[in-house]
């Protein structure tokens, strides 16, 4: 129990770091979706008003 304790504890103190590995994970992660929106889903859009204005 006490090991579980002391790496919950190094989480909340590495979550509470500005520069800390689980912030900077997040914004990789958050960086890696908004690329796949942009890139999957701006031509997405563009596709299918495109094809709404074939009707």
């Amino acid at each position: 129990m006490s090991n579980l304790q002391m790496k919950l504890e190094a989480f909340i103190e590495d979550v509470n770091r500005e520069d800390g590995f689980t912030l900077q994970l997040f914004e990789k992660i958050t960086n890696l979706l908004f690329f796949f929106i942009k890139w999957g889903g701006i031509p997405l859009v563009l596709y299918l008003l495109f094809e709404i204005t074939r009707w």
